[in-house]
Formats: C-alpha cells, structure tokens, sequence
C-alpha cells in the first residue's frame, strides 16, 4: 500500500491548531501540497512553515467559514491558481458549551451551528462543485464521537456534529457518480486545546478515562494516518463513511 499524495492539492480548514494542524502536517508529510488555512495569517503561517521546514510544500491562507461568500470566492481561487483542488479536510469548528440542555441559549445554539455545519457545508459545497467539475476529489469532514453516543451538556456541539454526519452520507450518496468520494472522521477525546479544561479537572479527567478503554487521551498526531488513507487513492472505494478514533469509547459507551 502506498498513501503517496505527490502532486495532489490539499485544502485543511483550521489547519493552526488541533486536529487540523496534525492534519496539515500529515498530507505535508506525505507529500501533498498542503494550503493551510486560519482565522489569521499569522497562525496559518506557522503551520505552513512547519511544514515547509519538514520537507514538504504548503501555503498559508486567511478563511473564516462564517463569511460564506468569501469562503467560497477563496476556495474557487484556490482551485484557479493551483489548477485542481484534489482534497478538502473540513475542519473548521468552535467548542461546545458544556451547559445542561434546559440552558442552552438561541445565541449558543447559533453560534456553533453558524461555523460547525452552516460554514462548514458552504465551504464544502464549493469544494464539490470544483471536485465535480474535475471529476474526482477526497472531503474529509472533522465530526465527533459525541455525534454517536450520548454525551450531556453539549446538545448545540452534539446536534452540529450529528448534522455532519448526516450531510457526509447525503453527499457521498449524491457525488459519488461524479468521482467525489466524502466521509468523515470522528476523533474521541484527544489532548487539544479543547479539552484542555476538561483534562485539567482531576475529578472530570479521572472518571472520563475510565470510559476509554486505552486508558487515556489520544495524541494529535495519531489522527493524520486516517486522514491521509482517505485522501489518498488507496481509499477509492471508500466514501460515505465515519471513521471513530477514540480509544475504544465509542465501542464501550454506555447509552441511555
């Protein structure tokens, strides 16, 4: 099996922190040319200088997927000045309020919807109407594993995720005879920003483990060989699909 990604054009969405970053930094790796892109230049710059640095070719760009139309102007120029647009990784996403559901506010819930899948389908709608018009692509979506089981006090997060997962089998469906493959790929519990405060509460972090079958949380960099499988040719029977990498917690999840 080769997951080569030479000469391919790769577009990671959040690509400065996270899972986005080790994103960018896997199909850089595997020789993709990779166009990082951030809420500022600053930070899309340092994931595209790591790159660069570690012997792969990336580029730095400012989106802001809450901005629709230049969103989709940028990803269209993007396919202009590089001549195709071969893969999306749709990361883009805000945190989860962690409040109980009776709480939730109509600004909360439009807040995480206005990014998690409102931006995030614009901007993937545009990458299929480049992909299609090509004739082939890979979109990866970034999704949960709390968008399979049931977690509290994240509904907005959780319901903005399931909604991913449902628009990922709905356009594998629709462009799969177009040669656009789309799945997603669900992370549990891993050491980002994010969970940052959640691994900080001891009483919060120790109870949480104990429903991780690994024992702990997953590292960033443990996520790019999925991510690249999927964007590479080795997956091209592969579309509509949700791929959990979360330790097992999906597997042992209590539901209910």
């Amino acid at each position: 099996m080769s997951l080569i990604l030479t000469d391919k054009v790769a577009l990671v969405l959040g690509a400065t922190r996270g899972i986005g970053r080790a994103a960018a930094l896997a199909l850089g790796k595997a020789g993709a040319n990779v166009i990082a892109s951030g809420r500022t230049m600053e930070a899309a710059q340092k994931t595209a200088s790591e790159i660069v640095e570690s012997g792969g070719v990336a580029h730095p760009c400012v989106i802001d997927v809450t901005a629709v139309d230049a969103t989709q102007g940028q990803i269209e120029q993007i396919a202009r000045q590089f001549g195709k647009l071969d893969v999306l990784v749709a990361n883009a996403g805000v945190s989860p309020y962690w409040k109980r559901s009776q709480t939730v506010t109509p600004a909360m819930w439009d807040e995480v919807m206005q990014v998690n899948l409102r931006g995030l389908f614009f901007a993937v709608q545009a990458a299929g109407r480049q992909m299609i018009a090509q004739g082939h692509g890979s979109i990866i979506s970034i999704s949960s594993i709390t968008a399979q089981v049931g977690v509290p006090r994240g509904l907005p997060y959780v319901a903005s995720k399931g909604g991913l997962d449902a628009m990922t089998r709905s356009l594998a469906v629709e462009w799969a005879p177009n040669g656009v493959r789309v799945n997603a790929v669900a992370p549990g519990y891993f050491e980002t920003d994010m969970t940052q405060g959640m691994r900080d509460n001891e009483g919060l972090s120790s109870g949480l483990l104990k429903t991780i079958p690994m024992g702990r949380f997953g590292k960033v960099d443990e996520i790019g060989g999925i991510i690249v499988f999927l964007a590479s040719d080795e997956a091209s029977y592969v579309t509509g699909q949700c791929f959990a990498i979360d330790g097992g917690f999906g597997a042992g999840h209590p539901l209910g």
